[in-house]
């Protein structure tokens, strides 16, 4: 599940608004034989850089599921007033077995701009990409 909150600057500022979006229940469904435990990060495609990771999870039947939340607060110029669009705002998803770098399933692309409109939980499913599997990758209350 998404949920986004926006904090207000304490002074108002050109640089934007601080958004915090919270993503939780990760599951993975369609796991092939043979991975056994895997983690879900979250990088930054702007940066290259993982801003968030869970811990391992272990595969069932071709399904794995965290129950933890990961949290990440940035900050997102401010939206064009003619528009109300904001810039993109791009993550990755990478499901993996060991680091982001080694022993990956797969990965999803998400831009954030689209959720910043809404405030609400946000159930979301993504194919991963690079996976020969039909891995999907869900988030959802």
């Amino acid at each position: 599940m998404f949920r986004l909150h926006k904090a207000r600057p304490a002074a108002k500022s050109s640089s934007g608004e601080k958004t915090d979006f919270k993503f939780s229940y990760f599951k993975a469904l369609q796991v092939p034989r043979g991975w056994d435990k895997l983690s879900v990060s979250i990088v930054s495609v702007e940066t290259g850089k993982t801003i968030a990771k869970t811990s391992k999870a272990a595969v069932r039947n071709g399904n794995c599921q965290w129950t933890e939340s990961l949290s990440e607060s940035m900050w997102t110029a401010s939206q064009d007033e003619s528009s109300k669009e904001h810039d993109e705002c791009l993550f990755k998803f990478v499901v993996a077995m060991g680091s982001a770098r080694s022993g990956i399933l797969g990965e999803a692309t998400v831009n954030m701009a689209s959720y910043m409109s809404s405030s609400d939980s946000v159930p979301v499913s993504f194919p991963l990409k690079r996976c020969n599997h039909g891995t999907v990758l869900q988030v959802s209350s």
